[in-house]
């Protein structure tokens, strides 16, 4: 895991060239104002995992969600199977205007 390093505004302001070569090497760094964490610093690279991962989790919620409630309607799977090729031929019409 990357190293994170608390700084105050003032050294991020003038060590801001320094902060971005470490960033990019995968250190990451907290920005306090006034003793109070301000914003955080990291690569672009280390943005889009988290991203990444956010999505992730987020396709996982709603997956369990839209699993449950399939199974409270005692739906099975081939029925879900059915419904979603509908659902991919309706979009693909509106999108490319047939089927």
């Amino acid at each position: 895991m990357a190293e994170t390093r608390t700084v105050t505004a003032t050294w991020a302001r003038t060590h801001f060239g320094e902060i971005i070569r470490n960033a990019i090497a995968g250190e990451r760094f907290i920005v306090e104002r006034d003793r109070i964490p301000a914003v955080v610093i990291l690569s672009v690279a280390e943005y889009e995992r988290l991203q990444r991962l956010a999505a992730w989790a987020r396709f996982q919620d709603l997956s369990r969600q839209a699993g449950w409630e399939a199974e409270e309607e005692g739906l099975t799977e081939a029925d879900l199977q059915a419904e979603l090729e509908t659902i991919k031929r309706q979009v693909f019409a509106e999108r490319y205007g047939h089927g």
